[in-house]
């Protein structure tokens, strides 16, 4: 690698984050981000490889951060003033320093790059994403033909579910070739449980202080500590119904923790079943109690593992479907008690552990820099749409059906059938409404006096505006081209007022399916950022990109359909709402599990007043 100068890319496509105002303080958390080492990948580095680098450059160092730059062509990389070394490792030669080059990169941060490098990105993000990194900032620089990336290995990293190692099981049904393949479908691995534990126990470990265990968030949910214990009373109660056995002790537990509530926002007295809690703080079991159960309940999975893969005992379709209806029934939790986190971040929650703080000031002027789309919409249809899948849990039982495994993947009971709806030609905007669109809004616009501040929001004592985040409320300006999180109802009345409506669900599923990237083509999900991110869609790569990180709005009721058989194995997860006032919600957030989010016909829903979950909105209009 040389160290001669190199040009730096034209004023027009750049970003110079020093421009732009900051505080002290700011200035001084931004600057921990910055590693003391630095590595020159080659164009296609492994993962590998990658983890490797980490442990003997950051690792085994004691630091928590490295310098990564990737090549995006076989271009000589040259940086002025900066001094390399070559090393060699697992037999790739590379390249490493130690001179400050973040900030001579940051002077010429380009900030409009193609649609090559963007796919170059991607690959880059998902080869750090299965190295078990993070990448806490991503600056394009050398007119787009380098990407820095500053890393960390955070607590948990989501494997992509196409590059799991599969779940593998012995079983007389099968042939001895495929009892050592992996089996084709969506079971999870032990290992992949073992990930979502690492997240869940950060989360309710972690990041709630003891003093708020026995606090409300949010008044329609429960507090902190029924969820800590509820995640492994249900596992523990779903299997005694898969695979039989009596309750994990305490058995008790089963009656306080069993379900939770949802009740109707303009009628709380209105709830439908749910668990019994005690109603004096000293009446409930302690966390050391809790997390007792909890060991007990995850050695009880473990041994089911253990029979399955040495063929003590059969797997069958109803099995293969409580692993994976618990394993999501973790990942949709954890989720729920974030955004209710959310409401006390900056005031009681704790900031993710082991997750570094964002460097606002540099994300925000990157993202000031979004490229809008040349239009603002987009024609689509018409067209004839597949809604959900052939999983039926009326057939694991039968005798027929009771092996039908192979290749087979579970969803929940308002996924399947599969069934075909025709879909009318109309034009749906690129990307959701922002944070900035919404306070226009809201504060001069036809809003004004009609709507509330919505609850992803919070006014400060001298009455500006900020956005909530996990790591404590951000000036809406570091937010202004994040989608806005409100209810429907305020969304549904800015897109009347725009001369638009929401989409129908399959309206949105089809713009889903024809432009959204996923978790591989590098969207915000599974934690890759603590926060939303701007969308992306509208530009290059065809149109293709992310929301940024959020569920979206149909103005789909939740209703049942033909076909439709009510799950056994939860009684009442989706029939409880079909109550004309849950809509059908797609997409995925920031903190969605990927197995979850890379399903197509996985159908999210909540109350259409409920103004706390994650969820945003694209307009559509008729044609």
């Amino acid at each position: 690698m040389s160290s001669t100068s190199s040009s730096s890319a034209s004023s027009s496509g750049c970003v110079t984050p020093s421009s732009r105002a900051t505080s002290p303080s700011s200035e001084r958390a931004e600057s921990a981000t910055w590693p003391n080492n630095y590595v020159y990948a080659a164009v296609n580095p492994t993962p590998e490889f990658l983890s490797a680098v980490f442990d003997k450059h950051a690792g085994s160092k004691g630091e928590h951060i490295l310098g990564v730059i990737f090549s995006n062509d076989d271009a000589v990389l040259t940086i002025e003033g900066v001094l390399w070394n070559t090393e060699e490792l697992m037999g790739v030669t590379y390249s490493t320093s130690s001179s400050p080059l973040t900030s001579r990169v940051l002077s010429s941060v380009c900030s409009q790059i193609s649609s090559s490098n963007l796919d170059s990105q991607a690959r880059q993000q998902l080869t750090l994403t299965l190295a078990s990194l993070r990448s806490i900032l991503c600056l394009p620089f050398n007119a787009g033909k380098a990407t820095l990336y500053i890393v960390e290995r955070p607590k948990f990293v989501f494997t992509p579910l196409s590059h799991s190692t599969g779940f593998r099981v012995s079983n007389s049904t099968t042939s001895s070739k495929r009892e050592q393949d992996p089996l084709p479908g969506n079971i999870p691995t032990l290992e992949e449980w073992v990930e979502l534990w690492a997240a869940w126990d950060m989360v309710t470990l972690q990041m709630i202080p003891h003093e708020m265990l026995h606090q409300k968030p949010i008044d329609l949910r429960h507090k902190c500590l029924f969820y800590i214990g509820h995640i492994p009373t249900f596992l523990d109660m779903l299997l005694h119904k898969s695979i039989g056995g009596g309750a994990t002790e305490p058995a008790y537990f089963w009656k306080i923790f069993e379900r939770g509530i949802d009740p109707h926002v303009d009628d709380p007295d209105h709830c439908h079943n749910h668990s019994e809690v005690p109603e004096k703080d000293e009446d409930w079991p302690t966390l050391e109690a809790i997390m007792a159960f909890r060991d007990g309940v995850r050695q009880r999975l473990r041994n089911l593992y253990r029979d399955l893969e040495t063929g003590k005992r059969e797997l069958t379709r109803n099995i293969a479907r409580t692993l994976v209806m618990t394993h999501e029934h973790e990942g949709w939790h954890i989720e729920t008690l974030l955004y209710m986190l959310l409401q006390r971040a900056g005031t009681g929650t704790r900031p993710p552990f082991g997750f570094t703080h964002p460097p606002w000031h540099i994300l925000s002027s990157q993202w000031s820099q979004t490229t809008p789309p040349s239009t603002s919409t987009v024609t689509i249809g018409p067209s004839t749409i597949t809604l959900g899948h052939d999983d039926s849990e009326a057939l694991d039982k039968l005798p027929s059906h009771i092996h039908d495994i192979h290749n087979h993947i579970f969803g929940w009971d308002n996924e399947s059938p599969a069934r075909t709806v025709q879909v009318k030609q109309f034009r749906a905007e690129w990307r959701p409404v922002t944070n900035g669109e919404f306070e226009m809004f809201m504060l001069e616009g036809k809003g004004k006096n009609v709507i509330s501040m919505p609850k992803s929001w919070v006014q400060d004592e001298d009455g500006e505006y900020k956005v909530r985040t996990m790591f404590g409320p951000v000036p809406l300006d570091v937010a202004r081209e994040w989608s806005v999180l409100t209810s429907y109802d305020d969304l549904t009345y800015y897109a009347k007022c725009k001369g638009g409506r929401l989409p129908t669900e399959p309206e949105l599923r089809l713009f889903l399916d024809m432009y959204d990237i996923g978790y591989e083509g590098g969207a915000n999900i599974g934690f890759r950022h603590w926060h939303p991110t701007p969308a992306t869609a509208g530009c290059e790569n065809s149109g293709k990109g992310s929301n940024g990180g959020i569920w979206e709005w149909t103005s789909t009721l939740l209703d049942g359909h033909d076909g439709l058989a009510p799950t056994d194995l939860f009684t009442g997860y989706s029939t409880d709402f079909f109550d004309t006032k849950h809509q059908v919600v797609l997409g995925a957030s920031y903190a969605t599990i990927p197995r979850l989010a890379g399903r197509r016909t996985v159908r999210n829903f909540y109350q259409h007043n409920y103004p706390y979950p994650w969820v945003g909105a694209r307009v559509v209009y008729d044609v």
